[in-house]
């Protein structure tokens, strides 16, 4: 009868965990050991997710769609990021930043905002990565592809990945105007 019952204890206590999503804390990337080449070029920013109520997704809000490129530098712990964003009310903003990367570091940081991180976190989508950035008053996740149009398996690793931050606003960028050129 004990046995029995431990057999039926350890059953339901299976299917529980199984229900019962894990969060893989072992995915984040190490800023200081990429392979930089693989991140230069075209990516699209796609989604944001943030904790409820924060405002930490209001900037994104009026965005339709964004282009960024990310190009090498003279100086090796640089990375330029350029960004093409069209505007929901058709307008072009272009837009340019710096990361730093620290040598041994796991996180970037933004050339003039010096409280701002920005981690990255592999995905199980080869053309995506997630990327969170957080400073005093804002944490948010941003995904990025290389595409503009993504399979429903690589959205649902975001907004795992989402939940396993506790961010319950999720925003998709709708994606309904042309892109930007990319010299505006």
């Amino acid at each position: 009868m004990i046995v029995s019952a431990w057999r039926c204890f350890l059953y339901f206590y299976g299917l529980v965990f199984d229900s019962v999503p894990q969060c893989d804390r072992n995915d984040q990337l190490s800023a200081s050991r990429l392979n930089r080449t693989e991140y230069m070029g075209s990516w699209y920013f796609l989604a944001a997710a943030a904790e409820s109520g924060t405002g930490a997704l209001d900037i994104f809000k009026v965005m339709d769609n964004g282009q960024f490129m990310v190009q090498g530098s003279a100086e090796t712990e640089k990375l330029e990021f350029r960004a093409s964003i069209r505007v929901k009310d058709g307008s072009c903003v272009p837009r340019k930043w710096i990361y730093l990367l620290t040598e041994e570091s796991t996180e970037l940081r933004t050339e003039g905002h010096p409280d701002r991180l920005t981690e990255l976190f592999s995905c199980h989508c080869p053309e995506c990565v997630i990327l969170k950035e957080s400073d005093n008053t804002t944490s948010r996740l941003l995904l990025y592809s290389r595409s503009t149009h993504l399979d429903e398996d690589c959205m649902n690793d975001f907004l795992h990945k989402s939940k396993c931050e506790d961010y319950k606003e999720i925003l998709q960028l709708p994606q309904n105007l042309e892109k930007c050129p990319e010299d505006e």
